[in-house]
Order: C-alpha cells, then sequence, then structure tokens
C-alpha cells in the first residue's frame, strides 16, 4: 500500500506542475518579455558602440553636434512604473503600469561648443509628436500628444562616434477616454529627465538609446489625480542631421 499511495503522489505532483507553471506564465509575460529585448538590444548596442569608439578614423562623424543645425528622428519607447499610487480611492492602487510609444522628433543645435572638460558640449532644444502610446493597466488605454518642452545638452567634447547626452522633457499626452481609469480626465502632462547616447553609424546618422525617468499627472483637471508617480522608459531611435 505505501508503494501506490508513493506512485499516485508523485503523478498528483507531476499533474500540477504544468498548470503552476502556466499560472506563473500569465502573471507577468509581458513584462518579461520587455526587458528580455531591452537588454538583449541594448547588450547589441553598447558592443557596437565599442567598437566604434575604438577606431581611430580621422572622419568625425560627431562634428555635425558641434555647432547649430537641425535633426530628425524616430523612436520607440517602453517602460513601466517605478512608484504606484496606493491609496486605495484610486482603481490603479498598487497595480504596475507599462506602455509603449512610437515618437517623431525634430531639434535644433542652438549654439556653438562651450565649457571646458567632459562638461564641454552644445545646446540643443527638441520637440516630439507621439501618434501612439499604448498603456496597460485595468485593461489597453491609447494616448497620444506632444513635447514641446526638450532643452538638452549634448556632451561632445573629444567624441568622435559615441556623443552622451542629458536633458529634460516636458508635453501633453491625450486620450478618448479618462486616463489612468477611473473619475480622472482625458488629458495628462509629463515631464522628465533623460540621458543617453548618439552613436553615430555613418556621417549625419545615428542609432540613439536612452533612459528616462518621468512623472505623469493631469495637475487636478479632474475630479481624482492618481497619475503615475514615477516610471521608466527606455528609447531606442534613429536620427539624421
Amino acid at each position: 500500500m505505501r508503494r501506490k499511495e508513493y506512485d499516485l503522489l508523485v503523478v498528483a505532483m507531476d499533474q500540477r506542475r504544468p498548470v503552476e507553471s502556466a499560472e506563473n506564465r500569465r502573471t507577468h509575460p509581458s513584462a518579461i518579455q520587455s526587458w528580455t529585448i531591452a537588454g538583449a538590444l541594448l547588450c547589441v548596442f553598447l558592443e557596437f558602440a565599442a567598437n566604434l569608439s575604438a577606431q581611430t578614423s580621422g572622419d568625425v562623424w560627431s562634428d555635425v553636434l558641434g555647432h547649430p543645425g537641425w535633426n530628425y528622428g524616430g523612436q520607440i519607447s517602453g517602460g513601466c512604473t517605478l512608484v504606484q499610487i496606493s491609496s486605495p480611492q484610486f482603481l490603479t492602487a498598487n497595480r504596475n503600469i507599462s506602455n509603449f510609444a512610437l515618437s517623431f522628433h525634430v531639434g535644433r543645435v542652438l549654439s556653438h561648443e562651450h565649457g571646458s572638460g567632459w562638461a564641454r558640449g552644445t545646446f540643443e532644444w527638441g520637440f516630439s509628436v507621439i501618434p501612439l502610446e499604448l498603456f496597460w493597466v485595468l485593461g489597453t488605454h491609447y494616448a497620444g500628444g506632444f513635447e514641446a518642452f526638450g532643452p538638452r545638452w549634448n556632451f561632445t567634447q573629444g567624441r568622435r562616434r559615441v556623443v552622451p547626452f542629458a536633458g529634460l522633457a516636458g508635453g501633453m499626452l491625450f486620450s478618448p477616454h479618462n486616463f489612468p481609469p477611473g473619475d480622472t480626465y482625458q488629458a495628462n502632462f509629463t515631464i522628465g529627465v533623460d540621458a543617453g547616447a548618439h552613436l553615430f553609424v555613418r556621417r549625419k546618422q545615428s542609432l540613439d538609446l536612452s533612459g528616462r525617468v518621468y512623472h505623469l499627472s493631469n495637475g487636478f483637471l479632474g475630479p481624482l489625480n492618481p497619475g503615475i508617480p514615477v516610471a521608466l522608459q527606455v528609447t531606442f531611435g534613429y536620427s539624421w542631421f
């Protein structure tokens, strides 16, 4: 009898494992896949950047950022919340909010190089149009908008192929329904701090990678304002100068 009971127990455990595994896969599949893809792309970007930085060609492709001029490009972004709203009066309390965005930007370098040492660089102002931004929390939510506040500093000192930058970004998003869901509002303000780098793959063309920490709020235009307290967004793009 003991042998029979042991065999029944083993069969029951084997039958249970696939169910538990499936449940775990359903818990955070999109988050795991998104961060896996982002990590792989980041590794490729950094490897490519290291190889290009090691080159000693006399042709300085990044000199287009050393003086006034225009640049244009497209970007894809994705991320999730770092800090969640906790008050139980909000539908999104203690829930993760992830997002994906498609945007197009235009920038203008406004100055020649200023400063000294590692901080030497140029001042740029950017404007972005966001035709598509999807948020996932209690369903899928669409938004679109723009970023008109975009000061940026390009660190051009001694740079040949990889030019770091840091800046601010602020704008508005508009949704056909209230976002975040609940008694909120259909428009939200965004403000963030970002940093990244241009990786010049040829003269006047670059791959771009940046990270942004941002905040979203309706500015109390609606009855409730849960917003997104703090979120992280990773962006990949391509620019022409």
